[in-house]
């Protein structure tokens, strides 16, 4: 095998490897993902007799905020690390090869911050440039947890304003009801 044989077989290898840690970085996003909303639906389901509304909310998100910011935020930038490096891989082996793979080339050296990109698409003016950016799903993740934290910190100042207790007692049990028996009353005198 010669230098070049053997450069094609690294270069196949690294692209294999990393278009499958490109999938697995974002199948593991989405599987945690789908484990905080049940933890968080689980507060939800079984505290809100138990738990000041205000203060359910709250502790309901924090399981989402900590998805987003210790998994969804590295595994993202992770992942762009990754698409980017298949990109460059691309460029090198069509130049190398003369072939013509396209399919991560355009992420080769393209910036793939949600803010970035959209202030880039903005300053074009053009809508479509806008549009494209914002129908991403990286934008409509990052708009919907600015807008949870914003949930968050709201009802976190409405519990601490709320005259009430962070748990609410739990009113006694109710005697339980016996079904009456027959009873026959007999209208004598004794």
């Amino acid at each position: 095998m010669d230098g070049k044989d053997r450069a094609t077989e690294l270069y196949k290898l690294e692209y294999e490897k990393a278009a499958e840690r490109y999938d697995n970085v974002y199948r593991s996003i989405w599987t945690i993902f789908s484990y905080m909303t049940a933890v968080a639906a689980g507060f939800l389901a079984f505290g809100a007799d138990r738990i000041e509304p205000h203060a359910l909310i709250c502790i309901a998100a924090v399981p989402l905020l900590f998805w987003f910011w210790t998994s969804y935020l590295p595994l993202d930038r992770y992942g762009t690390e990754v698409i980017q490096r298949l990109g460059k891989i691309e460029c090198i082996l069509n130049k190398e090869f003369h072939v013509d793979l396209n399919h991560f080339k355009p992420n080769a050296c393209k910036e793939l911050s949600v803010f970035k990109e959209l202030w880039q698409a903005c300053k074009t003016g053009k809508g479509w440039d806008i549009w494209k950016q914002v129908r991403r799903a990286r934008f409509a993740i990052c708009l919907i947890f600015i807008a949870l934290h914003l949930v968050c910190v709201h009802e976190l100042i409405r519990s601490r304003h709320s005259s009430r207790q962070l748990f609410l007692e739990k009113p006694a049990a109710a005697a339980p009801v016996v079904p009456a028996q027959n009873v026959t009353v007999t209208g004598g005198h004794e």
